[in-house]
C-alpha cells in the first residue's frame, strides 16, 4: 500500500507540473467560573479515547518540503479519511480547482496493528505541494459511536488558511519571513520590571483615519515608521508613538482566523487572520506580515502577548474540531447539548489529554515560529475544572509547565471579559463625567481630567502587571459608538488630550524605573497613603504615595518609613516623570484636591540619575490687570504640562473651554514645537472684558468688611465659589459668607472648565470706632456703624489674657477698656495629665496630652492592668481582658496584653466542615476539632463515585475476565482492564473448506491465525476437517483429484487418455503407445535402418561396438552404418623395415616401422610418434670427388638425391625445405612439383598429398561461399582446427611419455 501511494503521489505531481503551477504567495480568578458538571456519557467516552488514543507527538498537521508533503490528523472516531488537494483557496463549488483526493491510513506504533493512537497519515512524494490548498473528507461517528456523518473540513492543525478559513495551506512557515526575519529575537517579559501591558486589537489601533499610517486595519500598520496623527508631521502614531509613550508589552486581541467580526471566535487557532493582511488571498503574504508586526514591535523593545481565546471557539457545528472528532473537544450536559458558563454558546474540553495538548503544541508553534513572547487565554477560569467533591483540576498549570519545558520564559496569564463585557463596554472618562454630571461624553472636562489623573495615578502606583486598554492615555469616549467603533484608537484625542497622554508618558517612566511596583503586593486597606520600599541598587530607595479623592485639599500623613523626611516630588496631578516638580518635608503634606501625589526619598534621589533625553513644557494660561489692582499677572486656570522625548513634537492642545469672561491678547511661543532638554515656558495672556463685580451681588473688588460679609453669584457659569483655595457651601439662597481673617482674601469664581475669576475683600474680625471708650459717642471707621455712649462698661465673662496676666474687657463695641491685670496662678493636683490652670484659662504648667501607659499586663482573671510611666504619676488603669475570639480549640487571645483568657467556645470552629471518608462510609466531621457535623452513612455508589461526598471508590475484588472487567465488590462497578489472558471460554477452531484458525468462543482472540489446512488423506492434519471432495476429472492414469486437498476420490477412467500416442523406443526396436498410461496402439517390431535412422520410427541410432583403424572408421553394431572417426592409433598393416647402413653408393636407413594401410612411418611399432620417411633415410657416406651428387646447399639435375635445403630436379627426394621437381617426395616446408608426396607446411603441384595446413594446388578446388565478409569465421574455423592438432600432438606425446 505504501509504494501504491508513491507511486499516486508521484501521478499527482507530475499532473500538477503539467496542468498548473502552485498559487502565488491576568488578573483571574481561578475558581470563580471553573467548570462543574456530573460526569455523564460523553464524559466517560471521552475519558476512553483518551486512555486509548492518546498521541504524544507534536507533529500533526503537515510537513511540507520540496519533495514530499506528509499529512497527518488525529481522529480516533474516523471510520475514513481523504485529503482533498486544491490548486486555489476559493471555495469553488464545482470544485474546479481540485488536483485529486487521495485516503489517509491508520498510522500504528511501531507496526504494531494492536497500537494505533487514533492518527491517520499519508506522504505524497515526487512533487512540491508547498502553495496549494487541502482540506479533508472524514467519515466518522461520534465518541459515543453513534451518528454515522460525513464532513468536508480545514485542518485543525492549520497553519494557514484561505480567505474564508474553509480550506488550509500548504507551506514551510520557516521559509516564509520578511527580511531580517533570521535576525529577530524575542523580547521575553521581564517580569523583574513593572511592566506596562497594552492591549489593542489589529484592527483598532490604525483603522481610524487620523493614525497617519497607510495601512489601516492590517498587520502592516506595526511596520510603519515616521507615521504622525493626521499625518501632520507633529505628533507620533503608530509604533513610534507606543515606544514613546513608554509601553513595555502589547497584548493583542486574537489575530488567529478568527469567524464573523468578533475576533474572539476563533476558527482555526493556528493560523493568522487573512483579514488583516494586504491580501486576505494571498496567504503567504499573510504569515510574512503578521511576522513583520512581530518583527517592527521586537524593534522597537516591546513584547508581544497574544490573546487566545483556548476556552471557547466558533460555534461547534461549525467548528473543525467537532467535525474531526465529534463530541470530544466540547463540554456537554447530559442530554448531550453543549454546556457552557459564560454568554458563549460553547466551552472547549480542557480536561481531555489531546485537547490540553493541542493547547501546548499552539502556543509552543506560535513562540517558535512567530517568536511570540506570551499568552493571555480569554475567560481564564473555564480552563480549570472542579472535580468530586469540589476537587479543582487545574489544567492550566499543567499547560504551564509543559510549554515551560521547551521556554520557561513566556509568560501565561489571562482574564474573565465576557462577551458582554466587550459589548457593554464603558471607558473610565465617560464614567467620570457621568458621576459629575457633566458636559457631554467625549468632551474636554477640566474637573473630569483631574479625576482622571488622578485615578490613572494611583493605578500605575499600584504594585503589579498594569494592563491599560488602548486609548485610556487619551481619555477615550465610548458613548454613542457603534458597537464596531467601541475600542477603535481616535488619534485625534492624542492632540485634544496631549497632556493626560503626557502624564501617562510620566508615569510609565515612573513604573519603569521603580521595581518593587513589579510584584503585587498588600499595600493597605487603606489606600490614601502607603509607603514601598526597594533594595534594588541604582534606584530610588523609598516611594511615598499619597491619594486624595475629595473635593478639598487635605493634609495626608505619610506612614512611617526607614526615617525619611525629605521628599521629592515626581507627580503631583499636573506633571508625572522622573524630573523633580519639588521638594517638602516632614511627616505630613497638603495634597491638592483630586490628587495623587508621588514623592520619593530625598537622599536615594540625589543618587539616581535622570534620563536627559526627557524635556517638559509648561503652559501657562494668565489674566493680565484686575481692575484697580496694580498690573500683575495671576493665573487664569491651573497650568497644563506636557512631557516627552528630547527631539519630539509636541502640540498644545485647542479644545480648553476659556470662559467667555476673557479675551485671548497675546501667545508666546507658538502652538506647537519641539520638546528640549530641560523646561519650555509658554505662556497665553488673557484680560477681563469687564469687572468682576459684575458677577456677584454683596461685595465688591478690594472691598473691606467688618466680622463677616455675604453674597452671591448672578453668573451661573460659575459653580464653585473658594476663599483662599477653600471651597464655600452657599446657603439654601445662594449665598456664600465670607468671615473674617487676618489678612487679605482671594475669591476665586470657578467655572466647570476650571478657568477662575478673581476678586480681592478683607474682612475684619472687629468694627473699628473712632473712639475707644464706651462710655462715649463713636462711629466705626470702616463700615460707618454708630455706638452711642453706654452708661457703664460691660466686661466680658471671659478672660483676656497674656503669657504672664490676665484680664477683662468691655464688650460693648468699639470699647478697649480693660479690667485690672492680674499674674496667672493654679494648684497642682497632682495628675499629670491635669494642667495647673489659672482662673482665667491660662494654663501655668501644661498638661500631658495623655497618660504614657506602660504595656498592659495580665492580671490572670481575665483583666489587665497598665501603669503611667511619667516620672511621679501614679494613675494606673485596670480593663477587662478583650479582643479575639476563642474556637473549639483555643481560648481567645486578648488584643492587648497577648494572653489567652476565658474558656473555649465549643461552637465556634476555626476549621472548616470537611468529609471523613472510608472505602464504605462518610461522615461530615469539623477539621479543627474533629467534632461531628452528620453521622456517619454507607456511601451512595453511582458510577463509582458517592453521589452525597464525592468519594472516587479505589475499586476492589471481582475479577476481570477477557470480555469484562472486575466488578468492584464495594460499589459494584466494572473497573479496571480486561484480562486478555483469563478466559471464560474454551478455544474451538473455526473451520472452512479451505482454512481453519482458533479462536477462543469467549472474546474472540486469535490463537492460531488463520491458515490453510495441513491436508493428508482428505483430512487436516491440524484440524481434523475431513475434505468434501470436488472437481477434478478421471483419466486414464488417475482417478479425479480433489480441487481442494489434492486427494484422489475416484477410480481411473482408462478410456479418458490425457496425452498423445507416440513411439516408444530402444536402440534396437519400437512400438507406438499413449505416452500418458502407456497402452500400446502397435507391437514392437525391430527398426529398419537406412543410414543409420529408422525408417520407421525415426529413430536415430546410437551407434555402439565395431573397431576403427588408422584407414577405416568403426562399423555400428547394431545398425551396421560407420561412423565415428579415423584411430590413427590402429594400424592393422604396420611392417618394420630393418634398418641399413649407408654406403658411398647408397643411402641406408634407420630401423622403423611402415603402416602399408596408411602410407605412414613410425618410429616405434606402437605407431603412436609418426616420423617423415625423409628421417628414416642415412645419407651416402660423403665422396671427396663429389660426382654423385650435389650436397647441402648444393644444385643438382641429376637423377641423385638433393640434401636438406637443396634443390634438385631429378627424380631424386626432396627433403625439408627443399624444392623438388621430379617424382621425389617433398618434406616439411617443401615445395614439391611432381608426383611425390607434399608434406607438413609443403605446396605440392600434382598428385601428392597434401599434409596438414598444406596449399594443395589441383588437388581440391576451394569452395566459392559468394561471400567474402565471413572470412573471419574461416580464420575463427582455421584456428580452432589448428588448436585441434596441436592438443592431439600433445596428447600422443603424453601417452609416449615424449
Amino acid at each position: 500500500m505504501k509504494y501504491l501511494k508513491k507511486i499516486i503521489a508521484v501521478a499527482l505531481a507530475a499532473g500538477m507540473i503539467i496542468s498548473n503551477a502552485p498559487v502565488a504567495g491576568s488578573a483571574a480568578n481561578q475558581n470563580s467560573r471553573a467548570s462543574k458538571r456530573n460526569h455523564n456519557w460523553y464524559d466517560k467516552c471521552a475519558d476512553d479515547i483518551d486512555e486509548n488514543y492518546t498521541y504524544e507527538g507534536s507533529d500533526l498537521g503537515i510537513e511540507a518540503t520540496e519533495y514530499y508533503t506528509t499529512f497527518k490528523i488525529w481522529a480516533p472516531s474516523a471510520t475514513d479519511i481523504k485529503v482533498n488537494i486544491y490548486r486555489k483557496g476559493v471555495n469553488d463549488d464545482d470544485e474546479s480547482s481540485k488536483v485529486g483526493s487521495y485516503t489517509l491510513e491508520k498510522m500504528f506504533t511501531n507496526g504494531n496493528r494492536d497500537a494505533w493512537t487514533g492518527v491517520w497519515t499519508i506522504q505524497l512524494v515526487g512533487g512540491d505541494l508547498r502553495g496549494f490548498y487541502y482540506n479533508y473528507t472524514i467519515s466518522t461517528t461520534d465518541i459515543t459511536g453513534a451518528h454515522d456523518t460525513t464532513y468536508q473540513v480545514a485542518d485543525p492543525y492549520s497553519i494557514a488558511v484561505s480567505a474564508d478559513g474553509k480550506r488550509s495551506y500548504i507551506t514551510d512557515p520557516d521559509m516564509v519571513s520578511p527580511d531580517g526575519w533570521e535576525n529577530d529575537k524575542h523580547i521575553y517579559v521581564d517580569t523583574a520590571k513593572a511592566n506596562n501591558v497594552y492591549k489593542v486589537s489589529i484592527k483598532d489601533f490604525s483603522t481610524d483615519t487620523s493614525s497617519g499610517t497607510t495601512s489601516n486595519g492590517k498587520y502592516s500598520a506595526f511596520t510603519e515608521k515616521g507615521a504622525t496623527v493626521n499625518n501632520a508631521g507633529e505628533l507620533s502614531s503608530g509604533i513610534d508613538y507606543l515606544k514613546e509613550l513608554g509601553v513595555t508589552t502589547v497584548q493583542l486581541a486574537p489575530f488567529s482566523d478568527y469567524a464573523s467580526d468578533d475576533e474572539y471566535v476563533v476558527a482555526n487557532f493556528n493560523a493568522p487572520e487573512p483579514d488583516y493582511a494586504s491580501d486576505a488571498s494571498n496567504s503567504e503574504a499573510i504569515i510574512k506580515e503578521c511576522k513583520a508586526m512581530i518583527q517592527a514591535l521586537h524593534n522597537a523593545g516591546i513584547s508581544v502577548v497574544m490573546e487566545m481565546p483556548y476556552t471557547h471557539t466558533v460555534t461547534p457545528t461549525e467548528s473543525v474540531f467537532e467535525k474531526v472528532v465529534p463530541g470530544y473537544y466540547y463540554r456537554h450536559n447530559t442530554n448531550g447539548t453543549y454546556y457552557t458558563t459564560t454568554d458563549y454558546d460553547n466551552e472547549c474540553a480542557t480536561e481531555r489529554a489531546m485537547y490540553r495538548k493541542y493547547v501546548e503544541n499552539s502556543m509552543k508553534y506560535w513562540a517558535e515560529v512567530y517568536h511570540i513572547d506570551g499568552f493571555s487565554i480569554d475567560l481564564v477560569d473555564c480552563f480549570d475544572t472542579k472535580g468530586y467533591y469540589a476537587r479543582l483540576d487545574k489544567w492550566l498549570d499543567e499547560v504551564k509547565e509543559n510549554v515551560a519545558k521547551t521556554d520557561s520564559r513566556l509568560v501565561i496569564w489571562g482574564d474573565n471579559y465576557t462577551k458582554a463585557d466587550r459589548q457593554n463596554k464603558t471607558s473610565i472618562y465617560d464614567n467620570i463625567i457621568s458621576s459629575i454630571n457633566g458636559s457631554t461624553y467625549g468632551a474636554r472636562n477640566e474637573k473630569a481630567i483631574k479625576m482622571y489623573k488622578q485615578q490613572a495615578a494611583m493605578k500605575y502606583a499600584t504594585p503589579g502587571i498594569l494592563y491599560m486598554d488602548a486609548g485610556e492615555e487619551m481619555c477615550s469616549s465610548v458613548e454613542g459608538t457603534t458597537q464596531q467603533d467601541k475600542s477603535v484608537l481616535e488619534w485625534q484625542k492624542c492632540i485634544d488630550y496631549t497632556d493626560v497622554v503626557s502624564y501617562y508618558r510620566g508615569l510609565m517612566d515612573i513604573r519603569k524605573a521603580f521595581s518593587p511596583l513589579a510584584d503585587s503586593q498588600n499595600i493597605s486597606n487603606n489606600k490614601e497613603a502607603y509607603v514601598l520600599t526597594n533594595t534594588t541598587e541604582g534606584e530610588w530607595s523609598t516611594m511615598a504615595v499619597l491619594n486624595n479623592d475629595t473635593a478639598d485639599d487635605k493634609e495626608i500623613a505619610i506612614p512611617a518609613s526607614r526615617g525619611s523626611s525629605d521628599w521629592v516630588i515626581i507627580a503631583d496631578g499636573k506633571s508625572a516623570g522622573l524630573v523633580s516638580l519639588g521638594e517638602v518635608s516632614g511627616s505630613t503634606v497638603n495634597v491638592p484636591a483630586y490628587t495623587t501625589m508621588i514623592l520619593v526619598d530625598k537622599e536615594s534621589s540625589l543618587q539616581v540619575s535622570v534620563p536627559e533625553e526627557k524635556g517638559r513644557v509648561i503652559i501657562d494660561y494668565l489674566r493680565t490687570d484686575g481692575y484697580g489692582n496694580s498690573s500683575f499677572e495671576t493665573p487664569l486656570r491651573e497650568s497644563i504640562t506636557l512631557y516627552g522625548t528630547v527631539g519630539t513634537g509636541f502640540v498644545v492642545p485647542q479644545n480648553l473651554n476659556i470662559s467667555s469672561y476673557y479675551d485671548l491678547i497675546n501667545a508666546e511661543y507658538g502652538k506647537k514645537g519641539v520638546f528640549e532638554t530641560g523646561t519650555i515656558r509658554l505662556r497665553y495672556y488673557y484680560s477681563a472684558k469687564y469687572k468682576p463685580d459684575d458677577l456677584v451681588d454683596g461685595i465688591v473688588n478690594d472691598g473691606h468688611y467688618c466680622e463677616e460679609v455675604r453674597f452671591k453669584v448672578t453668573d451661573p457659569a460659575y459653580t464653585e465659589v473658594r476663599v483662599d483655595n477653600k471651597k464655600l457651601t452657599p446657603d439654601s439662597n445662594g449665598y456664600y459668607t465670607v468671615s473674617y481673617a487676618d489678612k487679605e482674601q482671594t475669591i476665586k469664581l470657578i467655572d466647570n472648565n476650571g478657568c477662575n475669576v478673581q476678586l480681592y475683600i478683607k474682612v475684619l474680625e472687629n468694627h473699628i470706632p473712632n473712639n475707644n471708650d464706651c462710655t462715649k459717642d463713636s462711629v466705626c471707621t470702616i463700615c460707618g456703624k454708630v455706638f452711642p455712649a453706654q452708661t457703664s462698661h460691660k466686661y466680658s465673662d471671659s478672660w483676656s489674657k497674656d503669657d504672664t496676666y490676665h484680664w477683662k474687657v468691655c464688650e460693648n463695641d468699639g470699647c478697649e477698656v480693660t479690667s485690672t491685670k492680674t499674674e496667672h496662678s493654679g494648684t497642682d493636683d497632682g495628675d499629670c495629665t491635669t494642667p495647673v490652670i489659672c482662673e482665667c484659662g491660662q494654663i501655668v504648667t501644661a498638661a500631658k496630652a495623655e497618660h504614657t501607659y506602660g504595656e498592659w499586663k495580665s492580671n490572670g482573671d481575665g483583666t489587665h492592668t497598665r501603669k503611667c510611666t511619667i516620672q511621679g504619676c501614679t494613675a494606673e488603669e485596670t480593663k477587662d481582658c478583650e479582643g479575639g475570639e476563642a474556637t473549639c480549640t483555643k481560648k481567645a487571645v486578648c488584643t492587648y496584653c497577648n494572653s489567652e483568657y476565658g474558656a473555649l467556645n465549643p461552637s465556634n470552629h476555626s476549621g472548616s466542615v470537611e468529609w471523613v471518608q472510608t472505602e464504605g462510609t462518610h461522615q461530615k466531621k469539623y477539621e479543627c476539632c474533629g467534632a461531628e457535623y452528620e453521622a456517619a452513612e454507607s456511601h451512595k455508589w453511582e458510577n463509582g463515585h458517592c453521589s452525597v461526598c464525592g468519594y472516587g471508590c479505589e475499586h476492589t475484588g471481582g475479577e476481570a475476565t477477557c470480555t469484562e472487567k472486575a466488578v468492584c465488590t464495594i460499589c459494584k462497578l466494572p473497573y479496571g482492564k480486561v484480562d486478555a489472558n483469563n478466559h471464560t471460554g474454551t478455544e474451538e477452531y473455526i473451520k472452512t473448506s479451505t482454512t481453519h484458525e482458533k479462536k477462543y468462543t469467549c472474546c474472540g482472540k486469535v490463537t492460531l491465525v488463520k491458515e490453510n489446512h495441513k491436508w493428508k488423506d482428505g483430512v487436516c492434519e491440524i484440524c481434523d476437517y475431513k475434505c468434501v471432495h470436488t472437481g477434478g476429472e478421471a483419466n486414464c492414469t488417475s482417478g479425479a483429484i480433489c480441487e481442494t486437498c489434492g486427494m484422489e476420490y475416484t477410480d481411473k477412467e482408462p478410456s479418458k487418455h490425457t496425452g498423445n500416442p507416440e513411439w516408444v523406443q530402444t536402440e534396437d526396436t519400437h512400438k507406438k503407445a499413449y505416452d500418458c498410461c502407456g497402452l500400446e496402439v502397435s507391437a514392437r517390431e525391430e527398426h529398419i535402418w537406412e543410414a543409420g535412422v529408422c525408417k520407421i520410427c525415426a529413430y536415430h541410432c546410437q551407434h555402439t561396438g565395431g573397431e576403427a583403424t588408422c584407414i577405416q572408421k568403426a562399423q555400428c553394431a547394431i545398425c551396421n552404418e560407420e561412423y565415428g572417426t579415423y584411430n590413427l592409433g590402429v594400424h592393422k598393416g604396420l611392417k618394420l623395415v630393418e634398418g641399413k647402413a649407408a654406403t658411398k653408393a647408397e643411402e641406408g636407413n634407420i630401423e622403423y616401422w611402415h603402416c602399408e594401410d596408411c602410407d605412414r612411418y613410425y618410429i616405434e611399432d606402437n605407431g603412436y610418434v609418426e616420423i617423415e620417411k625423409a628421417d628414416t633415410v642415412i645419407a651416402k657416406i660423403a665422396d671427396n670427388n663429389n660426382s654423385n651428387g650435389a650436397g647441402s646447399n648444393d644444385t643438382g639435375a641429376g637423377s641423385d638425391d638433393a640434401g636438406s635445403n637443396d634443390t634438385g630436379a631429378g627424380s631424386g627426394d626432396a627433403g625439408s625445405n627443399d624444392t623438388g621437381a621430379g617424382s621425389g617426395d617433398a618434406g616439411s616446408s617443401g615445395t614439391g612439383a611432381g608426383s611425390g608426396d607434399v608434406g607438413s607446411n609443403d605446396t605440392g603441384a600434382d598428385s601428392g598429398s597434401a599434409g596438414v595446413n598444406d596449399t594443395a594446388t589441383e588437388v581440391k578446388e576451394t569452395p566459392d561461399t559468394a561471400d567474402n565478409n565471413s572470412i573471419f569465421v574461416w580464420l575463427l574455423m582455421l584456428s580452432v582446427g589448428g588448436m585441434t592438432v596441436c592438443m592431439a600432438i600433445s596428447s600422443k606425446k603424453r601417452r609416449t611419455n615424449r
